[in-house]
């Protein structure tokens, strides 16, 4: 009787005129007594019920309690979780749900009240039920948002190494257990289940080091994340952990709030994103092949390699000068994506470069000089359709050592080439083929523009001559000409012979 007057007398000085529904219980039997009942809380067909515990079971089971907060109304029928926490210390426990009043739901905010001593010898404790309030409401709602966002939310404290479950998702409830109380060993649990991505395990671990969070939160207490790769059903999925400090933080206490979302969309299209700005960086914006930049970077990587054999084709461009001068660079672009196309075609797997202005490389670790040398005859002979020409070197050898004398020899090889065609060719070839491109531009009336504004301006005249009618369709005529063609009535042998008289 002492100790239910005693409890009566905590209850009515402290909590009386706050709750709507006062119980006094018995941690360790689950014997209960109601003190205070308002009729909005009455649980109809429960009073032959004689532990708390089974009492509030029975509340879930007869769907008082709204479904979506069952599960964490439901751990306060466990005995062993209330022991647990009140005989640790902890006077106050508090958890707000959605239950039935009537014919209509209200906010709950359910708590337990140990008095100072309660403990195994001296086991009893005050359950109490009361309208929650605004910020509760509020605070509950948020959460609710937050548990639809994230996988787990845990509410741990670095300080005494303890961890409290505040979210946690279905399947990891389904397919994880932890098996000690400790935030460390939840963790290390974590991994050993095989919940992490082996090739994340490493990351994982150094950013769950107890010790080391300890050390960053008791200087920053800035939020601290991490992603990794965990597993959801069959497949693994990117996820973010975040740490950040609770409003109860204090330096001798470090309590945090750890949630996991999944991130894995957004990061692979991040990841995406920056792949695909890294690639546009190395990409010659023309051709579309890798540019001088990437190509420095990756003969640093060639020079550290371990004694691979490697063989590098060295091509360049004949004739793009002067198809630039003569043409327009319009012709000169297209001369170098035709070489670039032609490139990528036969060497599909290889890294290829336009290093400069005509000048291409390929560098293969999977090609030899021979294999090189036979397919670039093919490269050729495409070009050659379009009235294309290049001249090549190819040369290989084993890196490290080698990497510049094998690309300088191949850059000589090229040199060599590029000579033997123009003695052989020399400027009659350049200019035929000039003359070719144009006579293909005018008879299929392409480029009709580019030509009257780039090419008729470098000729005194520019003429289509009928030499069976004896008449001629302009191109480009220059004014004095005209008049000499206006007296001839256009005929061009009268016109011309007047230009050759005068």
């Amino acid at each position: 009787m002492e100790l239910e007057s005693k409890l009566y007398e905590f209850t009515a000085g402290t909590l009386w005129d706050s709750f709507m529904k006062i119980a006094r219980v018995n941690l360790l039997t689950g014997e209960y007594k109601f003190l205070k009942m308002e009729k909005a809380l009455q649980d109809v067909g429960f009073a032959d019920i004689t532990s708390i515990y089974d009492y509030i079971r029975e509340q879930v089971g007869a769907k008082l309690v709204l479904s979506e907060y069952a599960e964490d109304y439901l751990k306060f029928a466990d005995p062993q979780y209330v022991q647990a926490r009140v005989f640790a210390g902890e006077r106050r426990i508090v958890q707000s749900y959605t239950r039935k009043a009537g014919d209509k739901y209200m906010w709950v905010t359910f708590g337990i009240v140990a008095p100072e001593g309660c403990s195994p010898e001296d086991p009893w404790a005050v359950f109490t039920w009361r309208e929650a309030d605004t910020d509760t409401t509020t605070m509950v709602d948020a959460l609710s948002t937050l548990s639809v966002i994230y996988y787990k939310i845990l509410k741990i404290n670095l300080t005494k190494d303890t961890y409290e479950c505040v979210k946690v998702d279905r399947y990891e409830q389904e397919n994880f257990v932890a098996k000690t109380d400790k935030i460390s060993g939840w963790w290390n649990d974590f991994i050993e289940q095989g919940n992490v991505y082996a090739g994340d395990e490493d990351v994982y671990r150094q950013f769950t080091e107890i010790e080391k969070l300890r050390e960053y939160f008791a200087e920053e207490q800035n939020k601290l994340s991490c992603r990794y790769r965990r597993k959801i059903g069959d497949d693994y999925r990117w996820v973010q952990m975040d740490l950040v400090p609770s409003i109860e933080y204090r330096d001798d206490d470090q309590v945090l709030i750890l949630y996991v979302k999944d991130v894995h969309d957004e990061y692979l299209m991040e990841l995406r994103a920056r792949e695909e700005l890294v690639d546009n960086y190395n990409r010659d914006a023309l051709t579309l092949l890798y540019n001088r930049h990437k190509y420095n970077i990756d003969l640093e990587e060639l020079q550290k390699g371990d004694g691979v054999v490697f063989t590098c084709l060295y091509v360049d461009v004949n004739g793009l000068h002067e198809l630039n001068n003569q043409l327009g660079h319009e012709k000169g672009d297209t001369m170098l994506c035709s070489v670039a196309d032609a490139l990528r075609k036969y060497y599909p797997e290889e890294k290829l470069y336009r290093i400069g202005g005509d000048e291409f490389v390929m560098l293969s670790t999977r090609l030899s000089k021979r294999a090189v040398e036979r397919i670039v005859e093919e490269v050729r002979r495409d070009l050659r359709e379009d009235h294309y020409e290049i001249s090549v070197g190819v040369e290989s050898g084993m890196n490290p050592s080698a990497v510049y004398k094998v690309i300088g020899a191949a850059e000589l090889a090229m040199r060599a080439d590029k000579e033997r065609y123009y003695r052989q060719h020399g400027d009659r070839r350049k200019k035929r083929a000039i003359n070719e491109e144009l006579e293909r531009m005018l008879t299929q009336k392409q480029d009709a523009e580019t030509f009257l504004k780039v090419i008729a301006t470098k000729f005194a005249g520019v003429y289509f001559v009928n030499t069976k009618t004896d008449t001629l369709r302009h191109i480009y005529i220059p004014d004095y000409f005209l008049k000499l063609l206006e007296k001839t009535d256009f005929c061009y042998s009268e016109a011309l012979r007047m230009y050759v008289d005068k």
